[in-house]
C-alpha cells in the first residue's frame, strides 16, 4: 500500500485502488477509509462555507403507503452527500422522490395510491469545477447581490410614484438597475437547458426598458409610467429564476447524488491482469470480477457464479442474481461473488442515461416540454407583433404599441414559468430511479405517460409461475400414477412451468417418467409423442386435443368446473381416447391485486392476457377486477393480439418478462420489461431493475401522474400571462398588469409543484 496517499478525514495512509469511498471534490479525487470518514470530511468542508449553505436542509422525503415492505428513500445529493432526513407523514401529494438517499416505494399499496413527492431545499452555492474554495463565498455574495438588488430595485420603482414629483427621477435608474441585474444573471449564472433561452427571456425585459428609454430621449411624458413597467418586468423575471431554482434544487441535488454513488471502481479483466478502472475508463464487452461489499460501478451480465444483491442504489430489498441476468450500476453485493461482461458503462448507464445527458432528459427534450419551450421562446415574437398590430388599429401611438408589444413578449417568455412545467418530468423520471424503474429515453417517459391500457401477460407477472397439481384423475382403466408418468413422460420436452409441475409430482410421488419417443412441444399448447409400444399420447388443453381429433366429451363438465375454479386442466390421452386430467393451480403474485388497483387509479385500462382457458381467466379476473380478458392465445398470436388494441385508438401498454413474453412485448407502444434494467440491447421502452409487478404499474402510474401535473403546470403557470397579453392588446388592461399576472401564475405554479 502507498502510503503517500492519505484519507483526508483521518490522515491514515489509502490505497487509491482498495479506498473503501472515493469522490470527486474540490475538483480533484478524494479517496477514504471508509463512509465514515467521508462524511466527517464532508461536515468539515460544509462548516467553511457561508450560512446560506450551512442551513440548507436536504429534501425530505415523503412517507409511502402505510403498510411498507419497503421502505421510502429518496434520491437526492448535493455535493457533499446528505444525511438521510426522516419520513414525511402520509399524504402527501404525489410526484417524485428526492432526499438523501434513493429507495423504493413499499411492497403494498395503499388505497391512496399516494407516490412520494420532493419538498424542496435551498440552493447550494453555483460553483465551477476547480474553483478555489476561498472565491467560492464572493461568487455566492455576488448572486445574491443580483438577485435582491435587482428584485428590491423593479419593485420599488412603481413605488416611488407614490412619493411625489421629487422622487420620480429615481425611477429611471432603479428600473434601470433591475434591468442591468436581469443581463448579469444571463451571464454569470450558468443557465438550466431546460429554462427558455436567455435571448427570449431578458429580451423581452430589454424591450420594455428600451421603449421606457426611448420615451425619455423624446421627452415624452409616459417615459416614467414605462420605466416603472420596465421595473416591474425586470423584478418579476429574477424572482421567477429565484423560485424556479429553489423549486429544482430537490432535482438538481438527485442527480449529483446519483452522480457521486456511481463513480466507484470498478475490478476490470484484461489479459492476465484486474485492474481496478472508473466507470468511465471501462468499455462495453469487457469482463468484471464482483465479490462481496463490492457496489457495482457499471451495468452487467452475469456470465459465471452467482451473488445475492441490493438490485439497484441503496433499495433494501435483496434478490439473487445468477448467470444470465442483468444487474445494474449501483448494486451493492451482499452475498457470493461472479463474473459479468459489461453491457453498459459510463453515461450510457441505466441509473446515468436520464441524469447525466441534457440530450436524453425528459424536462429537457421530452416532447411535451420541448413544445411549451418552443412556443415560449418563438411565441414571444409572435405575441409582440400581433399586440403591435392590433394596438396601432385600436389607435394607439407609435410609443404605446412598442411598450404593449414588449409587455406581451414578457407575458410569454419571461417570467420562467416554463421551468416549472419542466420540473414534473425531471421529478416524474428521478422519481422511478427510486423504484427500480429505468426510461429508456424522454420519448418512452412521455409515451408512458399517455397510456391508457394496460396489458398483463399472466404467467409469472401476475401469477406466480410455479403452479403445483392439486387435482389427479383417471378417466378409463388406467391408474392414475400410470397417467402422471406418462404426463411427466412427455412434460420433459417442454419448457413450460406446467410441465416442470408435473415432472416435479412424478418426482415426489416416487413415480417413474415412462420413456416416450418423437416428443414435439407446440408452445401454449401442450406435447404430442409416441409412447414405448407405438401408440399416440398427447398431453395438453383442450385445444391441442380437439385438434389432435380426441374426443372430450367424456369431462367436458369435470372440465369447466375446475377451471371455473381458476384451475388450469391439462389432458392426458392414448390412442386417440382420453384417459385421465391433471389439474394444476397457481397463486397470485405478492401486490398483483395492488397492480391492478394502481393502474386502475391512474385511469388505465387492465387486460389479461393468457393461454388459459376462457373459464380459469376469468375466475383470475373476477379475483384482481380485471373485466377485460383475452383468454386462449398462444405465445406466437399475442403480438398481434396487442396489435389489435392498438387499432382501437388506444396507447397500449405490456407489461411482462422479456424471452416468456418477447411478441406481446415487441408489438407494444409501450413494453414494461420485468427484470431487465442493465441487459442489452435494452430495446424495450421502460426496464425494471426488480420483478415486482406493482413496480411494473407504477412505472406507468408515475409518468401518467407526471403529465398530468406538467399540463396542470401549463395552465396554472402560462395561462394569466396570456390572458394579460391579451388584454393589453385590446386595451381592456393598463401595462403594469402583464408582468404582475405573469408573475401570479409563476406563484401558483411553484406552489402545485411543491404540494
Amino acid at each position: 500500500m502507498s502510503s503517500s496517499v492519505v484519507c483526508p478525514a483521518c490522515g491514515n495512509p489509502v490505497d487509491p485502488l482498495r479506498a473503501g469511498h472515493v469522490a470527486i471534490l474540490d475538483g480533484a479525487f478524494r479517496y477514504f477509509c471508509d463512509e465514515a470518514c467521508k462524511r466527517a470530511f464532508v461536515v468539515r468542508s460544509l462548516d467553511q462555507l457561508p450560512s446560506e449553505v450551512e442551513t440548507a436542509a436536504p429534501p425530505r422525503v415523503a412517507a409511502g403507503p402505510p403498510v411498507p415492505a419497503r421502505p421510502p428513500v429518496a434520491v437526492a445529493e448535493p455535493s457533499p452527500l446528505p444525511s438521510p432526513a426522516p419520513p414525511a407523514p402520509d399524504g402527501l401529494a404525489a410526484d417524485v422522490v428526492a432526499s438523501s438517499a434513493p429507495g423504493v416505494a413499499p411492497a403494498a399499496e395503499s388505497s391512496t395510491n399516494a407516490e412520494p413527492s420532493f419538498v424542496s431545499a435551498p440552493s447550494p452555492p453555483p460553483s465551477a469545477p476547480g474553483l478555489p474554495k476561498a472565491v467560492l463565498p464572493l461568487r455566492v455574495y455576488a448572486h445574491h447581490a443580483i438577485h435582491v438588488g435587482g428584485i428590491l430595485a423593479g419593485f420599488l420603482a412603481p413605488a416611488l410614484g407614490l412619493l411625489g414629483p421629487a422622487a420620480q427621477p429615481a425611477r429611471f435608474a432603479l428600473a434601470t438597475f433591475a434591468f442591468v441585474a436581469c443581463g448579469a444573471r444571463a451571464v454569470v449564472v450558468p443557465r438550466e437547458p431546460s429554462d427558455v433561452h436567455p435571448v427570449a427571456s431578458v429580451l423581452s425585459v430589454f424591450a420594455v426598458w428600451g421603449t421606457a428609454f426611448y420615451a425619455l430621449k423624446l421627452g415624452d411624458p409616459r417615459a416614467l409610467r414605462l420605466a416603472s413597467v420596465a421595473g416591474l418586468a425586470a423584478a418579476v423575471h429574477l424572482t421567477g429564476a429565484v423560485l424556479v431554482d429553489r423549486a429544482r434544487e430537490g432535482v438538481r441535488t438527485a442527480r449529483s447524488w446519483i452522480r457521486q454513488r456511481l463513480e466507484v471502481p470498478v475490478r476490470v479483466v484484461r489479459g492476465a491482469e484486474t485492474l481496478d478502472l472508473m466507470p468511465d475508463l471501462v468499455k462495453p464487452g469487457e469482463e468484471v470480477v464482483v465479490r462481496v461489499g463490492d457496489t457495482l460501478g457499471v451495468d452487467v451480465r452475469l456470465t459465471a457464479g452467482e451473488a445475492v444483491v441490493t438490485p439497484w442504489l441503496d433499495a433494501p430489498t435483496e434478490v439473487k442474481k445468477r448467470e444470465g441476468d442483468p444487474v445494474v450500476a449501483g448494486a451493492r453485493i451482499v452475498a457470493g461473488g461472479f463474473r459479468g461482461v459489461v453491457t453498459w458503462s459510463g453515461a450510457d448507464r441505466a441509473w446515468m442515461k436520464l441524469v447525466s445527458s441534457a440530450r436524453l432528459r425528459p424536462d429537457v427534450v421530452g416532447p411535451l416540454v420541448r413544445r411549451v419551450r418552443l412556443t415560449a421562446e418563438r411565441g414571444a415574437i409572435v405575441a409582440a407583433a400581433l399586440v403591435a398590430v392590433l394596438g396601432m388599429a385600436n389607435g394607439a401611438g407609435g410609443i404605446d404599441a412598442l411598450a404593449m408589444a414588449a409587455v406581451a413578449a414578457f407575458c410569454v417568455a419571461g417570467s420562467g414559468a416554463v421551468g416549472v412545467v419542466a420540473l414534473h418530468q425531471a421529478r416524474g423520471s428521478i422519481s422511478a430511479l427510486a423504484y427500480g424503474i429505468v426510461y429508456r429515453d424522454a420519448a418512452s417517459f412521455d409515451a408512458a405517460g399517455q397510456v391508457d391500457v394496460a396489458v398483463l401477460c399472466s404467467r409469472s407477472t401476475l401469477l406466480m409461475g410455479t403452479p403445483e397439481i392439486v387435482a389427479l384423475e383417471s378417466l378409463g382403466s388406467l391408474r392414475p400414477d400410470r397417467v402422471l408418468a406418462l404426463a411427466a413422460g412427455a412434460s420433459a420436452a417442454s419448457p413450460h412451468p406446467s410441465a416442470g409441475a408435473v415432472r416435479e409430482a412424478a418426482r415426489a410421488k416416487g413415480e417413474p417418467a415412462e420413456s416416450v419417443r418423437h416428443a414435439t412441444h407446440h408452445p401454449g399448447l401442450g406435447v404430442t409423442a409416441l409412447t414405448a409400444t407405438g401408440e399416440r399420447l398427447v398431453v395438453g388443453n383442450r385445444a391441442l386435443l380437439l385438434r389432435e381429433k380426441v374426443s372430450i366429451a367424456v369431462a367436458d363438465g369435470r372440465v369447466t368446473a375446475l377451471e371455473g375454479e381458476g384451475r388450469s386442466v391439462t389432458l392426458v390421452a392414448i390412442g386417440g381416447k382420453l384417459v385421465g386430467l391433471l389439474a394444476l393451480q397457481d397463486g397470485l403474485r405478492p401486490g398483483a391485486r395492488a397492480a391492478v388497483q394502481r393502474l386502475l387509479d391512474a385511469h388505465i385500462e387492465p387486460v389479461l392476457l393468457s393461454g388459459e382457458a376462457r373459464e380459469t381467466c376469468e375466475t383470475i379476473g373476477r379475483s384482481l377486477d380485471v373485466e377485460h380478458i383475452r383468454p386462449e392465445v398462444l405465445p406466437q398470436d399475442r403480438g398481434a393480439e396487442v396489435r389489435a388494441l392498438d387499432d382501437g385508438g388506444h396507447v397500449v401498454a405490456v407489461l411482462g418478462h422479456p424471452q416468456d413474453d418477447d411478441a406481446a412485448l415487441g408489438a407494444a407502444q409501450v413494453s414494461v420489461a420485468l427484470g431487465a434494467a442493465g441487459a442489452t440491447p435494452g430495446e424495450w421502452a421502460i426496464a425494471l431493475a426488480s420483478d415486482d409487478v406493482r413496480d411494473a404499474a407504477r412505472a406507468l402510474s408515475i409518468a401518467v401522474e407526471s403529465r398530468h401535473r406538467t399540463k396542470l403546470a401549463i395552465a396554472l403557470g402560462l395561462a394569466p400571462g396570456g390572458v394579460a397579453a391579451v388584454g393589453i392588446a385590446l386595451g381592456l388592461l393598463p401595462l403594469a398588469l402583464g408582468p404582475l399576472l405573469s408573475l401570479f401564475g409563476l406563484v401558483a405554479a411553484v406552489v402545485h409543484a411543491r404540494m
